[in-house]
């Protein structure tokens, strides 16, 4: 089984919460979204898009958000911080990514064409649909960021004690 950021999310809010919980994995982790909604499981932890026809059929219900704001597609569901559950909050984080030797200029030119193309106000209104919060920050941004969410999964891995099995 492959672990992922939100595997090691919901690890660490469960070692915060003093919590055990079984979980079941799946080879493909669209399915759990079908399980819930017809309660062969309780919880399950994924992105709006992937929950999306659920929730519109009414079969199940979103209980937070895990970002550090609210998703405009649900104004209405609080953060996993609003609701008393810190642990919970991880950002989704999707860019674009090139070689390490990358000149700065050309990580520069290709935020501004982003950005750019995205001045089309169908581009971010199709990515907010799917529950993403838009955010166009630059290149050093982006950086600072995938490295806060590294240094989050690794309190959370020396936290649960984590040894991968291999």
């Amino acid at each position: 089984m492959v672990q992922g950021i939100t595997e090691f999310t919901f690890w660490g809010y469960e070692a915060a919460e003093g919590l055990k919980i079984a979980q079941v994995p799946y080879r493909d982790i669209t399915a759990s979204a079908v399980d819930l909604g017809e309660g062969r499981v309780d919880i399950v932890m994924l992105s709006y898009a992937m929950m999306q026809s659920q929730l519109q059929a009414g079969r199940i219900r979103a209980l937070v958000v895990n970002n550090a704001t609210r998703a405009p597609v649900a104004p209405d569901v609080p953060t996993a911080r609003e609701a008393g559950y810190p642990s919970l909050e991880v950002e989704g984080l999707i860019g674009l990514f090139g070689i390490k030797s990358l000149p700065n200029e050309l990580k520069q030119k290709i935020a501004a064409d982003v950005k750019t193309v995205s001045a089309d106000p169908a581009i971010p209104e199709r990515l907010r649909a799917t529950g993403q919060v838009v955010n166009y920050g630059g290149p050093n941004d982006f950086t600072d960021a995938i490295a806060a969410q590294r240094a989050k999964i690794a309190a959370t891995v020396r936290a649960i004690d984590f040894k991968p099995k291999l």
